[in-house]
């Protein structure tokens, strides 16, 4: 695969696709974009206008039989992540996956399952892969005495996705939580370890945009708090030690340390985990496994998926108390 250009296809052309996916791909000169589907053939065709050769149509069957891709990214809607999932390695063609692995457990089990998603599928959580992470975590080992992570962002007012789904439950599969909690949630448990679920309170029932989840790691609390309908920009962990705080800054590339002193790196660190994937796939990866795989994915939606059950425990508890 190392001599020869990778062939690229991609199942759902929205922002996500275009803004990060598609840019990636574009600066391997190994990787070469041969076919794309979406349920909008036009807006398919409009964002490959001017490329030659690519197919565009709206059967995930078709784009494999016809372009023979090497490599798949699947950026639909998270009830539509199984299937194209699923056909991808069925035909023995690699596939980045975007988070959460699906809008169900059930239908993540599924994948996670399937014999050739160990060596063939990666999901799309970049944190564990930022550059600061390594120097973070171990000065967050020494002494840890609770951890806090805030994660908020103007969400789809920023975003603006091209359809209406982030607010459709049975699409969506949840809201702020299983929409951007698995980014925390597999950087916390890659420093800490399997966590606990303490408490969970969101603000709706199904499609919620604030989350407070307490968790635990051996002991250590941790608190994730989520805000997707904020009007700041905030990505940052901080763990408190016998030393002082330790912050990891995502958003601004930063590790300020308890001493005062700061270390600089990242540059766009949502793009690290797509980065890492298609260096695996092109032979320019710096370790032999750069990937999110689909058992961590599935760990980190059972996390989840628990919190939500004691987020709906909560509600009946306070429903009862009136």
């Amino acid at each position: 695969m190392t001599h020869e250009r990778i062939r690229f296809a991609a199942v759902g052309c929205g922002r996500v696709f275009e803004r990060y996916h598609l840019p990636c791909a574009d600066q391997r000169d190994a990787m070469e974009l041969v076919g794309v589907v979406d349920t909008d053939v036009e807006r398919a065709r409009e964002l490959t206008a001017g490329r030659q050769g690519v197919w565009t149509g709206t059967s995930v069957d078709r784009l494999i039989e016809e372009t023979r891709p090497d490599l798949i990214s699947v950026c639909t809607p998270n009830d539509a992540h199984a299937e194209p999932v699923l056909a991808a390695l069925d035909a023995g063609v690699a596939v980045l996956c975007e988070k959460p692995l699906a809008a169900t457990v059930g239908e993540a089990r599924r994948m996670a399952a399937h014999p050739a998603a160990e060596k063939l599928l990666g999901v799309n959580m970049p944190f564990r892969f930022h550059p600061l992470l390594e120097a973070f975590a171990d000065a967050a080992r020494s002494g840890a005495r609770r951890v806090d992570f805030s994660f908020a962002t103007p969400g789809n007012r920023v975003w603006r996705a091209r359809t209406p789904w982030y607010g459709d439950a049975r699409r969506a599969g949840g809201g702020a939580l299983l929409d951007l909690g698995p980014h925390a949630i597999d950087l916390l448990q890659t420093v800490f370890g399997p966590a606990r679920v303490e408490a969970c309170e969101v603000d709706a029932p199904d499609v919620e945009e604030r989350v407070r989840l307490d968790l635990s790691f051996q002991g250590l609390p941790a608190t994730l708090s989520i805000d997707r309908a904020a009007r700041r920009m905030e990505t940052a962990v901080t763990v408190t030690t016998t030393d002082g705080g330790h912050v990891l800054d995502l958003r601004r590339g930063e590790l300020r340390r308890a001493d005062g002193t700061v270390e600089r790196g990242g540059d766009r660190p949502e793009l690290a985990a797509i980065s890492a994937c298609f260096d695996l796939v092109t032979g320019g990866a710096t370790t032999p496994y750069a990937k999110v795989g689909a058992q961590d994915a599935l760990a980190v939606q059972l996390v989840v998926e628990t919190a939500y059950e004691h987020a709906r425990q909560a509600r009946k508890r306070a429903t009862s108390a009136q």
